[in-house]
């Protein structure tokens, strides 16, 4: 009997105790020169494991993407609470485009680049690449123009309506009609007219 009573005492005076370290343990409750507003109020005791929701000064960001501050035995978590985020080195290569001006070997976060596809491409997306903390986001393509040649037009016995160019580019989502060349017919089996989808056309054929 005496055993568990000196064990529940045991056992009582390390809770003891640890409430005492907790109690030991403070953060200061002055706000830290990166932040902006938080809700920790003038002469408020804080003390292990307390939160603090904040919000950064302009030109900076949470550390580590955090929410919210935490009192530890080392003082506030995460520390320092805000950072100013990352520039970007020069912006990715665009396939079939490319950048409006010249590229910088260095970028700020939230500066951002502009693209332009070469001729007969389009460009599907926004034609903007943005700095965001060290990394560039942002996406887009240059869709193919589609070719149709002489060659092609004689192996399917085609003419293109309209026009009596040897070679036509078609850029994306254009649609280009076809005939038949005299003394030929249409088999029915690709309609005559056409759309062209990032270099892709079906062609008709004549016979």
């Amino acid at each position: 009997m005496r055993f568990f009573h000196l064990l529940w005492l045991f056992i009582l005076w390390l809770n003891m105790d640890k409430s005492l370290q907790q109690n030991e343990v403070t953060c200061s409750n002055q706000k830290h020169r990166d932040v902006y507003d938080w809700n920790v109020y003038w002469r408020q005791r804080i003390t292990l494991d307390d939160t603090a929701s904040y919000r950064c000064r302009s030109g900076y960001k949470k550390t580590d993407g955090a929410d919210k501050l935490t009192c530890t035995r080392d003082g506030w978590s995460p520390d320092p609470p805000c950072q100013v985020p990352a520039g970007c080195e020069r912006p990715p290569v665009l396939a079939n485009g490319d950048t409006t001006t010249s590229a910088k070997p260095r970028y700020e976060h939230n500066e951002r680049v502009e693209y332009i596809c070469q001729q007969y491409y389009i460009m599907e997306g926004e034609p903007y690449q943005t700095c965001n903390n060290g990394e560039w986001t942002g996406e887009m393509k240059c869709l193919k123009p589609c070719t149709v040649d002489k060659e092609l037009l004689e192996a399917h016995n085609l003419e293109i309506r309209h026009t009596r160019a040897d070679k036509l580019y078609s850029a994306h989502d254009d649609v280009i009609g076809f005939q038949c060349v005299t003394g030929t017919r249409h088999d029915g089996r690709v309609g005559m007219r056409q759309k062209c989808y990032d270099g892709v056309m079906d062609l008709p054929t004549c016979h």
